[in-house]
C-alpha cells in the first residue's frame, strides 16, 4: 500500500497519554469486605484472564495490560481478531480524551434499546508515560499525506490492518498515525512491549467526565477542562465506526 522507501523505521521517543478506568478504587471493594477477601478475588480474576505477553515483565501493569488481549471481533487500527493486543495512546491529552469521548458515545447510543441516559457521568484516569522504539513508523509526515486518509480512516480499517501485517513482519515496534476524531492529533500504536520505556511508572490525574448528546466534558479541581462537542466527530448525526 505505502511503497517501502517512504515508511522507513526511525528512532523515536516521546511522551503519550491512555485513558483507562478510574484507578482511584478497586472495582472489586465494592463486593468484599476486607482488603485480604480483595485482595483473593483480584488474584483469582487475574488466573482467568489471557497471559501477560512475553517481553512485558518490565512494564507496570497499566501498561502491560493491552497486550494481554487480542482485538475483538472487528479488530482495531492495526490488529486483526489473530493478531497480539496492541496499546494505543496518543501524543496529546486532548486527543486521548477525543477518542475516549466516542467510545463513550459508542456505548451510550448502544443503550438506546433500554433507554439511552440523557447524562452520563463517569470517573476516568488519565496516564502519562514514555514510548521509545528504534524501529518507529510516522504515518504522520508531509510524503505520506495522500494516505492519511485511508490509514486514519473513522469507518473502516481495512487499509490499516493491512499495512500493520507488513510492518509486524518487518518488525517494527511502533506507528504514529493521525487521529480520526480530531484533526492534527497524533496517536501512537505500540504494536510490542518492547515500544515503551521499561521499569517506569506512569504518571496518573484523575479526570471527573460528563457526556450527553451534544458534548463530552472533562474536568478537574483546578485546571482548566476540555470539552468535545459531538458534531466534531460525527457524520451525518452518527459516529462512523468499523463495528457499525
Amino acid at each position: 500500500m505505502i511503497p517501502a522507501a517512504l515508511r522507513q523505521p526511525v528512532n523515536w521517543r516521546g511522551a503519550a497519554w491512555r485513558i483507562v478506568e478510574s484507578q482511584e478504587q478497586a472495582a472489586t471493594r465494592a463486593v468484599t469486605s476486607s482488603a485480604d477477601e480483595q485482595a483473593r478475588l483480584e488474584a483469582l480474576l487475574d488466573e482467568n484472564k489471557p497471559h501477560y505477553l512475553p517481553g512485558s515483565e518490565h512494564l507496570h501493569w497499566l501498561l502491560k495490560t493491552p497486550f494481554r488481549y487480542p482485538p475483538l471481533r472487528h479488530g482495531s487500527r492495526f490488529g486483526r481478531m489473530t493478531d497480539p493486543g496492541v496499546l494505543y495512546c496518543a501524543r496529546e491529552l486532548e486527543t486521548a480524551m477525543t477518542e475516549s469521548a466516542v467510545y463513550l458515545w459508542l456505548f451510550r447510543a448502544a443503550l438506546q434499546e433500554i433507554g439511552s441516559l440523557a447524562v452520563i457521568r463517569y470517573d476516568r484516569t488519565a496516564i502519562g508515560f514514555e514510548v521509545d522504539s528504534a524501529c518507529t513508523v510516522d504515518l504522520t509526515t508531509a510524503a505520506l499525506t495522500t494516505f492519511h486518509g485511508r490509514i486514519s480512516d473513522p469507518g473502516s480499517y481495512a487499509d490499516s490492518q493491512a499495512l500493520a501485517t507488513t510492518l509486524r513482519n518487518e518488525e517494527v515496534g511502533l506507528i504514529l498515525f493521525g487521529s480520526a476524531r480530531r484533526p492534527g492529533g497524533v496517536n501512537c500504536a505500540a504494536l510490542s512491549p518492547a515500544a515503551l520505556v521499561p521499569d517506569q511508572t506512569p504518571s496518573q490525574t484523575h479526570w471527573h467526565v460528563q457526556l450527553d448528546a451534544q458534548a463530552c466534558w472533562w474536568g478537574r479541581p483546578g485546571e482548566r477542562g476540555f470539552e468535545v462537542a459531538y458534531e466534531e466527530v460525527s457524520v451525518a448525526g452518527r459516529i462512523p465506526h468499523p463495528a457499525l
